[in-house]
């Protein structure tokens, strides 16, 4: 039997709404399921928390009754994804937390027409600002990494204190400068990251280094070295333009040279300690330290900082001090204190004495102290009694430990003690 085509057109468009309602009801029950996943999940939640979870359901009662982050509605403009669900879930319990610190109720919280972070936004700063608080402190309540201090300081400055009076800055130089820029850095900034965006732009350094420095280098958070970095960003600031890559390789190269392990940085058996601890940018030039940046092994071992390829990094003696060793025989056993001179006999004198005194290689190494071996030889072998460091500057021995860093016998410390007159030594309360 044929089918008139105006019978066609209409089964295909019953069949397109059947189709669709269809759809839409399996959507609704997608809904009912996760809004119902959802209620259990902050339920629960609630239930773990002490003290504070008549203010969490304050705060979920208001979201819920003004927005549709925790909520969904059909047609709503902004939906919440499942995982920002649960850092808002969790903001919610540490502004309560907070709550001592709420100049306004939730209740009161009027809503802009916004996604749902900057809803959330607003209703931080509703809760709590009693001056205005830059937009990108606001993540700091939901942020996945928690960090308590970038908490503290919102409600620092939402007292209308200055972030300079803030004492929770790690070893960061605040100037008037770099303060007034911090409340005027971009939304997109991470608290963290805006310290070091306000330094470069205080320093007199654009955007583009400050993203750069942030994005793709070790310098997006406060360094313990924080002045000697700012020497290095005022380098890249006075030689600029610098390319990104060029830029992202100096920071690299400056970080694995003065901080990293030269184990790491040179190769096996170069220590724990960095290859040039004391490298600085003071009278170089761009040129120069591209240079550098090409030849620095070969003008490391030139210098005799480093060894040269045919020789064990653990074997390369550093620089003799002027401080003279001692000798002596007492019915046939000699006394000797010797100074040891390679990262290879700090290794065994720790392991022997079983102490810490290989830790000591780098500052060796430097000549900022000196380790000598006191020990008893009788025929060929030779047995260490005493572990001494001693100050190359000063003269002074600073410590001296036996084994297991046992205290030294009598006979072991009037050697000591003869060895100090000898070389014009002094102890220090604590040796």
């Amino acid at each position: 039997m044929m089918l008139l085509p105006e019978r066609c057109a209409y089964i295909v468009d019953l069949s397109v709404t059947l189709i669709s309602c269809t759809d839409t009801m399996a959507s609704q029950q997608q809904k009912h399921h996760a809004a119902c996943r959802l209620d259990d999940f902050i339920a629960r939640y609630a239930c773990s928390l002490r003290g504070v979870r008549n203010h969490f359901w304050q705060l979920i009662h208001a979201i819920r009754a003004k927005t549709c982050i925790l909520s969904p509605r059909v047609g709503a403009p902004y939906v919440a994804k499942p995982t920002d669900t649960e850092r808002i879930i969790k903001a919610c319990e540490r502004i309560a937390r907070s709550r001592r610190k709420w100049e306004r109720l939730p209740e009161t919280w009027s809503v802009p027409e916004a996604s749902p972070f900057v809803q959330m936004r607003s209703l931080v700063q509703h809760l709590f600002d009693q001056y205005p608080v830059p937009n990108f402190m606001a993540p700091v309540w939901w942020s996945e990494h928690y960090k308590d201090w970038g908490m503290q300081l919102y409600l620092h400055l939402a007292t209308g204190q200055s972030v300079r009076q803030f004492s929770s800055l790690y070893s960061f130089r605040m100037t008037k400068r770099i303060a007034a820029l911090f409340m005027q850095a971009p939304d997109d900034l991470h608290p963290i990251e805006t310290l070091r965006w306000s330094q470069v732009r205080a320093l007199g350094g654009d955007d583009r280094l400050a993203r750069i420095l942030i994005r793709k280098t070790c310098l997006w958070t406060p360094r313990e070295d924080e002045e000697f970095w700012e020497s290095v960003i005022r380098f890249l600031i006075q030689n600029a333009p610098i390319a990104t890559e060029e830029i992202v390789e100096i920071v690299r190269f400056i970080h694995e040279q003065r901080f990293k392990p030269a184990e790491k940085t040179w190769g096996p058996g170069a220590g724990d300690g960095p290859v040039q601890p004391d490298f600085s940018l003071r009278g170089r030039s761009l040129m120069s330290l591209r240079r550098h940046m090409v030849h620095w092994r070969s003008e490391l071992i030139e210098k005799g900082m480093m060894p040269p390829p045919h020789v064990n990094p653990l074997d390369f003696p550093w620089q003799r001090s002027n401080i003279g060793s001692f000798q002596c025989e007492e019915e046939g056993t000699v006394w000797t204190i010797e100074e040891l001179l390679t990262p290879r006999q700090l290794h065994n004198e720790g392991r022997i004495m079983d102490h810490c005194v290989a830790d000591y290689i780098s500052d060796c190494a430097r000549r900022k102290t000196t380790i000598w071996s006191l020990g008893i030889q009788k025929g060929k072998r030779r047995r260490r009694k005493l572990t001494i460091e001693v100050l190359p500057k000063s003269k002074l021995i600073s410590q001296a430990s036996g084994k297991h860093n046992c205290e030294a016998s009598d006979s072991v410390q009037d050697k000591l003690n003869r060895w100090a007159a000898q070389e014009g030594l002094k102890f220090s309360e604590t040796a």
